[in-house]
């Protein structure tokens, strides 16, 4: 888990974080990560999917 990674995206909206949820399935060989904002949020969701877009252990980020 590249958790030092993840968490240099959400530092610059770190304040706006309400819950992170990781869940291993180590049958398929990868990890889901779910993050919930504050309803305020300040920043751009946008920005952070790109951000996490941009890295290659990612195989998939979306908005939900």
């Amino acid at each position: 888990m590249r958790v030092a990674a993840v968490w240099q995206v959400l530092m610059p909206v770190a304040l706006d974080v309400e819950r992170v949820w990781i869940a291993t399935n180590s049958d398929r060989g990868f990890e889901d990560m779910t993050i919930s904002f504050a309803e305020t949020f300040r920043g751009s969701l946008s920005a952070v999917l790109t951000q996490f877009e941009k890295m290659t252990w990612v195989a998939n980020a979306e908005l939900r």
